[in-house]
């Protein structure tokens, strides 16, 4: 690819990092993106673009990452933290990537600084070190003689920003602080419409050593911007009530948020500009408000399930029977996950297969903790009375199918999953009244009386191998690779299974048969 639209991004694992890449990509561009941290490689990799790990400032390693690269957009910078931290990271670290790109002939540097930092001094909110770093890095670009591109923005929204997926926690949990009154006006910019102007920039769009404000089309002010918030949760269908509002005195508010001055002082600014301009010099239009938080909010709330018919919540004991009825579905293209249940006594190596298969398969595991629930017997000899106790098949639980069943249609709700699949085979169902189609009709009934008016959603219990024998099934594992020696069936928690329990004699006497 030709290096016309080649660039270079640092702190490209951040939320406009990541948003820059994918968009970039979008567009044609190719990214080398500059990350501090191994654990994020990955990440990056899979939105497209060719990382470079420089876990400290390093002009060599800078030089190769922009080594064909037209521009570098430098988002690698801290908001919080002492003068010294802002000295090295946001000046120092700057000089750097100037002197840098410099060595690599890189043609121009796009950096995003800060609304109102021209202000620096003058305004109560703007006597920090972050405005005073910011103010001192544009310096540093202006007399830098590379052709720069200097963005000052507002509240950048979008998916995975940091300002509303907290105000969603707070609408939700029912109480939304304020810093103030409420009422500083700001002119938030959808996180597209930013990174757009970037890019265009980087690509020579708009006037060189210019310096951009960068915001968005209508001006608004928390208490407003809360309440878009809310509409727009409830437009999704989501009835909750209207949260309460606690304002926070300034002086308090970085104790009580949890974050630190300078962040309470960017939120103080009231700067407002005219974002048409920048739009108009860069080629591109501003997108309403709304869209910027209907985009946010959905990104949090608005999980999009896919409409396949074939996602399943497959019930997982570790035993022959679940873990073929597991092959089974993937066999046959079901989008699985595995839902298994701990209670009381379970054998550990019982767990053990079951998370073995799981990650042998690679597919998410649900385990869930049900202490309370034991065996009947068990339960007389902690005192309890258990009527159902008396002559009950060994290993026998109180109501077993009607718990675990429910918490597996509780999960397939929650994942949005169409079928819950079990492994109960004819012996089963001939065996105990809680596996035959007669209980599972009456449970599908019992969940739809349970929904909201307006949950259209069903979901459907399926037993692939309900008229199967525990040999035809064995068999059938073999002809799926099942790996059987893996599986756990005994009742006892030994090292070996005891032989002795009927579930050891039923697995041994079906295996014997495929001899």
């Amino acid at each position: 690819m030709s290096n016309s639209k080649r660039v270079t991004i640092t702190g490209a694992n951040g939320y406009l990092g990541k948003n820059t890449i994918k968009l970039a990509m979008i567009k044609g561009w190719s990214v080398h993106a500059i990350i501090r941290r191994k654990e994020v490689v990955n990440e990056v990799k899979e939105l497209g673009a060719k990382p470079y790990l420089i876990p400290q400032f390093d002009n060599k390693k800078y030089q190769e990452a922009f080594n064909g690269c037209i521009a570098v957009i430098h988002f690698a910078n801290i908001v919080c933290g002492s003068k010294e931290a802002f000295q090295k990271v946001n000046i120092e670290g700057l000089k750097q990537i100037i002197n840098a790109a410099k060595e690599a002939e890189v043609k121009r540097i796009i950096y995003p600084s800060g609304l109102g930092v021209d202000k620096y001094g003058e305004r109560d909110w703007a006597k920090n070190d972050y405005f005073w770093s910011k103010r001192e890095a544009e310096k540093l670009l202006i007399g830098s003689n590379l052709d720069y591109r200097i963005f000052r923005p507002s509240y950048i929204l979008g998916p995975g920003d940091e300002l509303i997926p907290e105000t969603i926690e707070q609408i939700i949990d029912g109480k939304v602080l304020i810093a103030g009154r409420g009422d500083i006006p700001m002119q938030p910019i959808f996180v597209e419409d930013a990174i757009t102007a970037f890019l265009q920039a980087a690509g020579g769009v708009g006037e060189t050593n210019k310096i951009y404000n960068l915001v968005g089309p209508e001006k608004v002010t928390m208490n407003e911007l809360v309440r878009f918030v809310l509409k727009t949760i409830k437009n999704l269908g989501l009835n909750i009530p209207e949260p309460a509002i606690e304002y926070v005195p300034y002086e308090q508010a970085p104790e009580r948020f949890e974050i630190c001055k300078d962040m309470i002082d960017v939120m103080r600014c009231d700067i407002i500009e005219n974002g048409e301009k920048t739009a108009e010099l860069l080629h591109y239009t501003l997108s309403p408000l709304n869209m910027a938080i209907e985009a946010a909010v959905k990104d949090i709330l608005a999980h999009n399930n896919k409409k396949s018919s074939k996602k399943a919540i497959v019930l997982l004991s570790g035993g022959i029977d679940s873990t073929t009825t597991l092959y089974w579905a993937i066999k046959n293209d079901y989008k699985v996950i595995g839902l298994t249940i701990n209670y009381k006594w379970r054998p550990k190596k019982e767990i053990l297969a079951t998370k073995t298969m799981a990650k042998l398969l690679d597919i998410p595991l649900i385990e869930v903790s049900a202490t309370y629930i034991q065996d009947a017997v068990d339960l007389r000899m902690d005192g309890y009375p258990v009527p159902s106790a008396t002559h009950a098949p060994q290993g026998y639980i109180p109501l077993r199918n009607l718990v675990f069943y429910s918490i597996a249609a509780y999960h397939a709700a929650i994942y949005g999953c169409q079928f819950v699949i079990g492994g109960h085979l004819k012996d089963d169902i001939e065996k105990f009244n809680d596996t035959s189609s007669l209980f599972f009709e009456g449970l599908e009934k019992l969940i739809d009386i349970s929904k909201h008016s307006k949950d259209q959603s069903k979901i459907e219990f399926l037993f692939p191998f309900s008229t199967k024998s525990k040999a035809e099934v064995i068999k059938i594992a073999q002809e799926l690779e099942v790996p059987i020696d893996q599986t756990w069936s005994c009742y006892g928690d030994y090292e070996i299974p005891c032989g002795r329990c009927v579930p050891c004699m039923n697995r041994k006497k079906a295996l014997e048969n495929q001899k």
